[in-house]
């Protein structure tokens, strides 16, 4: 196995040792700290190495189950399934679709995994690879409602066997909102089984696990993460790297969903790879990025950390709002939602900075230098039109010519 380093949600001081398996075979990088505690000892470096392989061995399998390329994964089979089908899946499938069913249930058809149709049509699949950023038309309406109707994920249906039924052939599955928030569930559980008591954070692509407190905390600000700054192309300073901070952090998962990573930008609008199930195009309510933290005492919190952030990006931006504060008010999860008015709102009682706030706690000869880069605004001001402010529009100017 080949190991690399990758760039996620950063956590703590931005450096994470990373490893993915070889290229061209698996597609799923992960990261783990080079501070891992079990049981309040820290973790070797060699036995650190032992665990990477291990990890990477873990992640594979799932891939190999859930991957929608993979001839032989029970969701390629699945896809491929006539009207009517059964077709018995492994424990990691049946696992995502019955999760699947619940947060579909729960986010009213927000986040649904059957949307792989509508990717597709909108150029957001694997073989679009280093196309994604090509500025193309809009397909035509035909075309959006020919998928839409075969991207109900009320055609699938669950037995208790692990058996999957579609009624409707044409139907898709995609894991892509909510596996690596599943996979990061099943690291951590894996590494509880080995050690009991771990403390230490890992990253499973964009979702990130925070086990325990952190050790040896001279700073006393917990855990930290960044929320990487999706207007970095137009904002300066030490702000590029970051656009909020969360410090205080421990035992949470936190994943985010943003429209900086897969999009394209045409006639002066931005096309992201985030579908919106209501209306079967890419998600336009002028949300432009979404990060949602789960307590780890909550079952599955790194699944539905990553499942709730892409659901939240796909409503409305007042009913966004009102879904992360009823999960806050039942479950204590932590949302903070930022729109293309350069504004940002909190839901829950996360520690949230702004970059000159976090420099002048960290780093205060850097403060002068840093830009604050999005105002906090507060949720009862919220209005589901969001009109793009200057920045955001220099942005779409500097993200289409960055494209060319």
């Amino acid at each position: 196995m080949r190991r690399c380093f990758c760039i996620l949600l950063c956590l703590v001081l931005l450096i994470l040792c990373g490893c993915a398996a070889e290229k061209g075979e698996y597609f799923v990088e992960f990261s783990l700290s080079e501070n891992l505690y079990a049981e309040g000892t820290r973790i070797s470096e060699r036995e650190r190495e032992a665990l990477e392989d291990e990890i990477g061995v873990l992640l594979n399998k799932i891939e190999d189950e859930v991957s929608t390329e993979k001839r032989s994964g029970d969701v390629y089979r699945l896809n491929s399934a006539e009207a009517g089908e059964e077709i018995v899946v492994g424990a990691s499938a049946y696992g995502l679709l019955r999760l699947c069913k619940d947060v579909y249930e729960k986010t009213g058809g927000a986040f649904s995994p059957s949307l792989y149709n509508l990717s597709k049509l909108w150029g957001f699949t694997p073989e679009f690879e280093g196309r994604y950023h090509e500025s193309r038309p809009e397909p035509s309406a035909a075309e959006i409602e020919k998928a839409l109707k075969n991207s109900s994920f009320a055609d699938i249906r669950l037995s208790e066997d692990f058996t999957v039924v579609k009624d409707n052939a044409e139907t898709r599955i995609d894991f892509g909102g909510i596996a690596k928030g599943y996979m990061s569930d099943c690291v951590r559980a894996f590494l509880e089984e080995k050690y009991g008591e771990v403390s230490g954070t890992f990253s499973v692509m964009s979702n990130s696990v925070l086990m325990g407190e952190k050790q040896n905390d001279e700073s006393g600000l917990g855990y930290t993460a960044v929320l990487e700054n999706p207007r970095s192309l137009v904002t300066g300073g030490a702000s590029r790297n970051g656009a909020l901070y969360f410090i205080g952090l421990k035992d949470v998962a936190v994943s985010t969903s943003a429209d900086n990573y897969r999009f394209y930008i045409y006639d002066g609008k931005i096309y992201a790879h985030i579908m919106n199930a209501a209306t079967g195009k890419p998600s336009d309510n002028g949300v432009i990025s979404v990060t949602v933290l789960v307590p780890l005492k909550t079952d599955n919190a790194g699944a539905l950390a990553d499942a709730y952030s892409t659901a939240g990006f796909c409503m409305p931006l007042t009913r966004s709002l009102a879904f992360y504060e009823e999960l806050w008010k039942e479950s204590g999860i932590c949302a903070v939602v930022v729109t293309a008015d350069f504004r940002y709102y909190v839901i829950g009682d996360c520690s949230v900075l702004q970059p000159k706030e976090y420099a002048e706690l960290t780093n205060p000869a850097l403060a002068e230098s840093v830009e604050n880069v999005f105002t906090r605004a507060e949720t009862a001001d919220a209005e589901d039109s969001v009109l793009p402010c200057e920045k955001e529009e220099q942005y779409m100017e500097a993200a289409a010519e960055a494209a060319h």
